[in-house]
């Protein structure tokens, strides 16, 4: 029997009536010159979950193959058995609750053929539920961990190439019930020579189940979190050196698994077993934080790790109880201070002498937001030799409006390149708060230096500044009522097509301004052009002229 290209491996434990939907999405997938095997293991089911496997596997025999075994208590077991038994070049996790799109597996395996992949992320979509979208906005052939979201994205959903787990020895620990997805993706992607994403094909759906089965949604053993953080890290420093690609997987583990974990479970935890979670965090901030990774973190997450690392419990849990409390209102209930052009959050035991938590774990300056609306784009002066003019407002959310300042960024896509339009204050009614008004007029012709503004599609940003303060974001998706946007202008050789994109923010897709002239257009001319020739010849050359040609015209008569 000849190997196929891919195994899919199901590990389903209860998963009725979700299973049906999940093989049909496998045995229906469109391959291409591919072949697949279906490997699923029954994981000791009592819902009629192993009866339904055989059933697809008698309609399927040359497709689907199924083991039966007894309950082994996670997701792991079945995995790893069907690790050892799969005969594909690549192995794909799919959840028995989840199902494929249908070109899925034949678009992943291309673009890991195409490139020589060992790992390859095809996008998700949530059914029910939110999935990570950050690292699918476009199709990467080869990522660059140091820089990419794909630490965003560690469930197993994933195809791999079977070579990569074999002579890597990569599985599943069977020890953990839950996290231990996030240990076998980060061993996997530190250890891939490439990895690749497909973006601009629905690949994978997650689907939420409606009696809350999946296991994630039951979890809630905190001291397991902490110890999945702990072997996270162990692997991290066993497969990556110092370095850009340490730190981004360092930054994702402390931001998304150990420091997270002093969650709302924290303070109801034993005193001992809250000493011991501090001691396995200060374990780890003392060999992996750095000064680069503390840059990079939340207040919150800063606060944490200072918590652990000098033994402050008490003022711990009063940090983790307030936020609990911000979270449950739906708005923040904290202050916010601005000094030296510097903003902080005023959680508890904030510049409080007695705990010594220093300013900078509560500076928020790079997670303060930004809000804004676009009023008006339209253009003056005639859309052929017209300015386009735009009228908004932003400020910096929680932070007092004073010596306001805003200004238009546009990006070119592609090099990157930035031309910025200086904007003029409209007068505010309270000068000590609210919104910075503004008015920004965009000559293309003029815009670059004096220059015309390049060719290319231009993404509009807002930048707004306040007490030394700056944010910067895409302007427009914001916008007062069913604000559509002008019409196609220009000014000189250009023309100027302002648009919103999927998410709703403006950008401008400057070309050449179009030069041909249709039939009517040309017809007016010749008559202008003949009517101007009659002006300067005179009506008597004319007449002489129409004298001629009549003679002409009788001797040629037959």
């Amino acid at each position: 029997m000849s190997e196929p290209t891919v195994t899919v491996v199901i590990g389903a434990y209860n998963a009725m009536p979700y299973l049906t939907r999940c093989l049909e999405s496998v045995v229906e997938q469109s391959l291409g010159g591919h072949t697949l095997e279906c490997l699923a293991v029954d994981d000791g089911s009592t819902d009629g979950t192993g009866k339904e496997l055989d059933r697809f596997a008698a309609a399927h025999p040359a497709v689907v193959r199924v083991v039966h075994q007894r309950n082994s208590g996670g997701p792991s077991g079945p995995r790893n058995v069907a690790i050892e038994q799969a005969r594909g070049r690549y192995v794909f996790f799919l959840d028995a609750d989840d199902h494929l799109g249908p070109n899925a597996m034949r678009r992943m395996i291309d673009m890991a053929e195409r490139n020589g992949s060992d790992v390859v992320l095809g996008k998700y979509v949530g059914v029910d539920c939110e999935v990570p979208r950050s690292m699918f906005e476009s199709n990467q052939e080869v990522v660059d961990l140091a820089t990419s979201r794909v630490w965003n994205a560690l469930t197993p959903h994933k195809l791999f190439r079977r070579s990569l787990l074999l002579e890597r020895g990569l599985r599943f620990d069977e020890d953990i019930r839950i996290g231990e997805d996030r240990l076998f993706v980060t061993k996997a992607y530190l250890q891939a020579s490439v990895i690749s994403v497909v973006a601009d094909e629905d690949c994978y759906y997650k689907v939420k189940r409606a009696d809350q089965g999946n296991i994630t949604s039951s979890y809630s053993d905190l001291g397991k979190r902490f110890e999945v953080a702990r072997r996270i890290m162990a692997a991290i420093a066993a497969h990556s050196e110092p370095g850009p690609v340490r730190d981004a997987a360092l930054l994702r583990t402390f931001r998304g698994g150990l420091l997270d974990s002093f969650s709302w479970r924290f303070p109801l935890m034993e005193e001992s077993e809250q000493t011991e979670a501090m001691a396995v965090v200060k374990a780890e901030v003392d060999r992996f934080y750095t000064p680069e990774l503390d840059a990079r973190m939340t207040a919150s997450h800063r606060i944490f790790a200072h918590c652990a690392r000098h033994g402050l419990r008490r003022e711990l849990i009063d940090v983790i109880e307030f936020l609990k409390e911000e979270r449950a209102r739906r708005r923040p209930a904290h202050e916010v201070v601005v000094d030296q052009g510097r903003a902080y959050a005023t959680y508890p035991h904030f510049r409080d002498g007695t705990a010594g938590i220093p300013d900078s774990c509560y500076d928020i300056t790079g997670e303060l937001r930004q809000d804004d609306r676009l009023d008006a784009v339209r253009w003056r002066g005639g859309r052929r030799r017209g300015v386009l003019r735009l009228s908004g407002h932003g400020f910096i959310e929680r932070v007092r409006t004073r010596e306001p300042g805003t200004e238009l960024v546009l990006r070119r896509r592609g090099d990157g390149q930035e031309v910025r339009v200086p904007t003029r204050p409209v007068p505010l009614s309270d000068p000590d708060a609210g919104p910075a008004g503004f008015t920004a007029d965009l000559d293309p012709a003029r815009a670059l230096d004096g220059g015309p503004l390049p060719h290319g599609v231009w993404d509009v940003y807002l930048n707004v500044r306040t007490q030394g303060l700056s944010t910067l974001r895409r302007f427009g998706a914001r916008k007062a009522g069913d604000l559509a946007p002008a019409t196609t202008g220009g000014s000189g050789r250009l023309a100027v097509k302002p648009y919103y994109t999927a998410y709703g923010n403006l950008s401008l897709d400057v070309t050449a301004r179009k030069t041909t002239r249709g039939p009517k257009t040309l017809k007016r001319r010749v008559g202008r052009g003949l009517r101007g020739l009659g002006r300067r010849l005179g009506g008597r050359k004319l007449r002489r002229i129409a004298r001629l040609r009549g003679r002409s015209t009788a001797s040629t008569r037959p």
